[in-house]
């Protein structure tokens, strides 16, 4: 099918992208289109070259760095990594330098980075990360604060320093990529291009590190036409990589092939591909959770049958700037259900919500209804509010389901602020 072709003429044009980038080139990779499909094939251009990647729906270059920076702590053991470049720049053994920066008295420390270079900006970085152990819940503790006053969102040079220093701890080609999405604002195609500003002014600072921008066609188009000649402008149109869907006869002629004859199935997945994308496992997904046919008659079957609704929905709350990085999936909570701790198949802990993907084979079974309700009133009780959907209805009325996602993470937003207020 041409979504195929298309894959392999995206990966490719990425490979030359960073081929770019190897030789210092600024590149922004610009992924126009679905959102649902650029982000899985960035990701699968990335995790071909073994690195991984951050999404990130732009605020600042500074919360840039930062959700960067929580990939890198997650994937590397960055302390020992920055123990042994100090232990390097102060030709000892990084073990004994170690054992003496655990016993040695404030007064011997500073001493001891005053002689490294005190006033240098890469210097004063690890310190600061070597001192707080460089862990990756370091980025979620008032820790933090030193770093972000630190650096500040208006000192470039400051943030792409530490960018660079990071990067250089790592194994060669390695440093993670990260994929911007414009975010949700009142006056968004004047936002996209002072975002495009930035992130170029970015790129240049930082040209060996995998950066790519998520568009949608509108953006793309008012950027290209509207917004002035810059060299901004010009890194953009260079970059620019289309990811478009299929258009509606091939993909009915692809659905029929397979024999999905339904109107209303086969408009429920063309609306998919092109509200977000199409990359064929998003497709096959979508086909096997909307033909009657595949609709599971045994338990294991339902398992699976939930899990690729579980994983397409999340395609879609990643792709809305609004749910992105909202929800975990099959996440634990601290609530004792039965003889071991609770699992919902989404939950967003902040805003107290659960979501449950309830499948065909579920309710079968007059236990599991009964069970369900137990751990529907439990979360309640904890004051969760509490979403269940059908497998089944995740294509079929998948907007209908974001929009309530969408209206439980407002009424919490809501009620947090009232709260504050109080």
């Amino acid at each position: 099918m041409v979504v195929e072709q298309q894959q392999r003429t995206i990966l490719a044009k990425l490979a030359l992208h960073q081929s770019r980038r190897c030789q210092s080139i600024p590149t922004l990779s610009v992924l126009v289109g679905g959102a649902v499909a650029a982000q899985q094939l960035w990701s699968q251009w990335l995790n071909g070259a073994n690195r991984r990647t951050v999404t990130y729906a732009y605020e600042s270059r500074l919360s840039l760095f930062m959700s960067w920076l929580s990939i890198v702590l997650k994937e590397y053991n960055l302390y020992s990594l920055i123990l042994e470049k100090v232990a390097m720049l102060a030709d000892k053994p990084s073990d004994r330098l170690a054992a003496w920066l655990d016993n040695a008295s404030e007064y011997q420390t500073t001493l001891f980075w005053q002689r490294l270079s005190h006033t240098s900006t890469e210097i004063l970085f690890l310190r600061w990360l070597l001192d707080q152990k460089a862990q990756p819940t370091l980025l979620t503790t008032p820790k933090a604060d030193s770093l972000v006053s630190g650096l500040k969102e208006d000192n470039l040079p400051a943030i792409a320093q530490s960018f660079t220093t990071v990067e250089q701890l790592l194994p060669h080609y390695a440093a993670p990529g990260i994929l911007v999405r414009l975010p949700d604002a009142e006056n968004e195609l004047s936002s996209s291009e002072v975002t495009l500003t930035r992130l170029t002014q970015l790129v240049e600072a930082i040209p060996t590190i995998p950066l790519g921008l998520l568009l949608t066609p509108a953006q793309a188009e008012h950027l290209l036409k509207q917004s002035p000649e810059s060299r901004a402008k010009a890194i953009l149109r260079g970059g620019m990589i289309e990811v478009a869907s299929p258009d509606s006869d091939t993909l009915k002629q692809w659905l029929c092939d397979r024999g999905v004859e339904a109107n209303t199935h086969q408009q429920a997945i063309i609306h998919l591909a092109e509200q977000y994308g199409a990359t064929p496992e998003l497709l096959e997904t979508a086909l096997s959770l909307t033909e009657s046919a595949s609709k599971p008659d045994t338990s294991k079957a339902d398992e699976v049958y939930r899990s690729q609704a579980e994983w397409l929905l999340f395609q879609c709350l990643e792709a809305n700037p609004s749910t992105a990085g909202q929800f975990q999936v099959n996440a634990q909570l601290d609530i004792c259900f039965g003889d071991r701790p609770m699992e919902v198949d989404f939950l967003a802990a902040d805003a107290k919500i659960a979501i449950e993907i309830d499948g065909y084979y579920h309710f079968r079974s007059k236990d599991n209804y009964r069970r369900d309700r137990r751990k529907d009133f439990e979360l309640q009780r904890q004051g969760f509010i509490v979403l269940r959907f059908l497998a089944e209805d995740v294509v079929a009325r998948l907007e209908e389901i974001l929009d309530m996602i969408g209206q439980a993470l407002a009424l919490r937003k809501t009620q947090q602020s009232i709260c504050l207020e109080a």
